[in-house]
């Protein structure tokens, strides 16, 4: 399931100004650099506060903060952050004047994003009755964003799916290079396996390819084995296992490159309708995570399995 990264349509570094007007079209130009910064996709959180608190400074109004900081936790999918904020977006909700306004079309937007959070925080606590009742004030005030709200309930019913789920890691598989192995067999005595689904046909599984060998480089010291896992079909010119032992050499890939089963047991069970998806599995065989690569649930899953590990960037 794709993220829903940039899913929000907000205008991010397209706000209007309403900052106590400054002295200087120099100091102008510092607000507006300022603002630019706050709402940049590569902000990160550290940045996004020292940001807000220099804006507070310079009279940057406090309703814009706010939405810079709800736009951030959105982007990134930070549902602790989101959370953190929660009183603040509630404020904003009470006072929002449009005019005003930095990224958010009206108080109905706020309302139904606040409603979105509640519905994570029941999410978290498997609450499905509060989930259910958040997610869908959330549509009823901003029916625009319905496709983002329904991707939060598909997710929501999958993961309660994976939640009961046992994964065989037994079945018989094949490397690229013809070789017969299993998911345990990959394992080993590792306390958990990282699995990524790709196709040579799928341009985001393989522009993804850098991120996936940058997690192979890094999570084995945790005890994480990383394995790649091609849905490539065989055809007339070549085999599954050919198409995908030529993309392991254009890639200079050396963690371990599988071929699933012509079957899909793994794509049947772990209902992957989309690539590219990596799936996190217990030793035995639970399902700890299941999603988007990029989604940032992946790196709080493997907190879980080893909490020192952390995520490119923090």
């Amino acid at each position: 399931m794709k993220p829903f990264i940039c899913a929000f349509l907000l205008c991010c570094g397209q706000f209007s100004l309403h900052a106590q007007a400054p002295a200087t079209d120099e100091a102008k130009a510092g607000v507006q650099a300022l603002m630019q910064r706050l709402f940049a996709q590569d902000t990160t959180e550290e940045d996004l506060q020292s940001l807000a608190k220099e804006a507070n400074k310079i009279g940057v109004p406090r309703q814009q903060i706010i939405e810079a900081k709800l736009v951030w936790g959105l982007r990134h999918q930070s549902t602790p952050f989101l959370l953190k904020i929660l009183p603040e977006v509630e404020i904003l909700a009470n006072s929002f004047d449009p005019a005003s306004a930095a990224a958010l079309p009206n108080v109905a937007a706020v309302k139904a994003f606040i409603a979105y959070i509640k519905a994570l925080k029941a999410g978290e606590a498997q609450d499905a009755a509060g989930f259910k009742q958040n997610i869908l004030e959330a549509i009823w005030l901003n029916p625009q964003q319905a496709q983002v709200f329904i991707q939060a309930i598909e997710k929501f019913h999958l993961e309660a799916k994976m939640a009961a789920l046992v994964i065989d890691l037994k079945i018989p598989l094949t490397t690229s290079m013809g070789e017969a192995t299993t998911l345990s067999d990959q394992l080993g005595s590792g306390k958990a396996l990282l699995l990524d689904f790709w196709a040579s046909w799928c341009g985001p599984c393989m522009a993804l390819m850098p991120a996936l060998k940058e997690k192979a480089k890094m999570l084995p010291s945790h005890g994480i084995v990383v394995a790649a896992m091609n849905k490539d079909d065989g055809s007339a010119e070549a085999t599954a296992e050919a198409t995908a032992e030529r993309i392991r050499q254009e890639q200079n890939a050396t963690l371990p490159w599988l071929v699933e089963p012509a079957e899909r047991p793994y794509t049947k069970a772990l209902e992957i309708a989309t690539i590219p998806r990596m799936v996190l599995l217990s030793p035995e065989g639970k399902v700890l995570f299941n999603g988007h690569p990029e989604d940032p649930a992946l790196w709080v899953a493997l907190k879980k399995v080893d909490p020192t590990i952390e995520a490119p960037g923090h």
